[in-house]
């Protein structure tokens, strides 16, 4: 048997000797040793909102907890308002927090792009390099895989010069890769791209200075934003950006690279 609710219910706590729980402000809805004519004051402690969706529990010096138990009646998902934590798992449950792109298959675990695994404090992400936030130069425009390098006004600008020491990375987001972590992301400042500071990123690179090969060490060159394989030793350390991943035997284009800096 179900009752169905209009509007919203308020289940209270009325405060007085020998009462416990009451539905408010309907008396003959109430449960407990509670006439309708009883005096006493209601505190509500949880709310139904039809209008607007809500459950709000907790109120008056009552903390408000959600606890979820499986089949086995143990306790697995609790969120404790008082301490304002989540807790997941325990009780021979593994606990997870798993999140979906906007088109992602939520009933297919594979397809999360960010896993917190409480089982082996894991934390999983799809896409691949670790990168940060820089400034760029007013006007520049680097498209994701381009070259870029310190100027001296502190802002980052395409790489433009052979074997130059300012190189400051790759910018990150090209081809079938992107990062799975962006540090100093600033939504309100214009101006700013992801540079790839650690992982596997794609990076345009020209081989008409030299045919790349697998584990090449790659270094700025005269083609803005462009790459060459540093075929120099005396002119490489400090201007290295990573190491080449595939080869390019001729031409222009994107190769994977694992980013190491030296």
């Amino acid at each position: 048997m179900s009752e169905v609710f209009t509007g919203t219910v308020d289940v209270a706590e009325v405060r007085f000797p020998d009462a416990v729980i009451a539905f408010a402000p309907a008396p003959a809805a109430a449960i407990g040793p509670i006439g309708p004519g009883t005096a006493g004051t209601q505190v509500v402690i949880i709310r139904l909102n039809a209008s607007t969706g809500e459950i709000i529990c907790g109120a008056d010096r009552q903390s408000g907890t959600l606890r979820l138990v499986n089949a086995l009646s143990r306790e697995t998902v609790t969120l404790d308002a008082r301490n304002a934590n989540l807790r997941m798992g325990g009780n021979e449950t593994d606990g997870d927090i798993l999140l979906f792109a906007r088109a992602g298959d939520r009933n297919n675990d594979a397809a999360a792009t960010i896993r917190l695994d409480g089982e082996s404090g894991d934390i999983l992400f799809r896409n691949g390099d670790c990168a940060e936030e820089f400034d760029f130069a007013e006007g520049s425009q680097p498209a994701p895989g381009n070259v870029v390098a310190l100027g001296s006004d502190g802002a980052l600008h395409l790489a433009c010069d052979p074997y130059d020491r300012r190189v400051a990375g790759i910018v990150s987001g090209a081809g079938d890769t992107r990062p799975g972590i962006i540090l100093g992301r600033d939504p309100d400042r214009g101006g700013r791209f992801p540079v790839a500071l650690a992982g596997r990123v794609q990076c345009w690179v020209d081989a008409n200075y030299g045919p790349v090969q697998v584990g090449d060490l790659l270094t700025t060159s005269a083609t803005p934003g462009h790459a060459m394989r540093a075929s120099d030793p005396s002119r490489a350390f400090g201007s290295v950006i990573g190491k080449a991943m595939q080869p390019l035997s001729s031409g222009v284009g994107l190769v994977p690279v694992l980013v190491a800096l030296q």
